[in-house]
């Protein structure tokens, strides 16, 4: 099921494409400031020392919601 990124709570488990092989972890939000954008960091869960940060309207798939 698809849904906005910033309608995960932190801790939940999405994709990014319906059938990608690599899931991550929502984790804070991150605000705007003079620095950049909103955005929210997402954690790989296979290596949690990968993350990247998205827009809070990025479309994520989620199953079982």
């Amino acid at each position: 099921m698809e849904t906005k990124l910033k309608d995960l709570r932190p801790g939940s488990h999405f994709k990014r494409k319906p059938n990608a092989k690599t899931e991550y972890i929502r984790e804070h939000f991150n605000r705007a400031d003079s620095w950049g954008p909103a955005s929210i960091c997402c954690v790989n869960s296979e290596d949690i020392g990968r993350s990247i940060q998205l827009k809070p309207s990025t479309i994520v798939y989620v199953e079982g919601l």
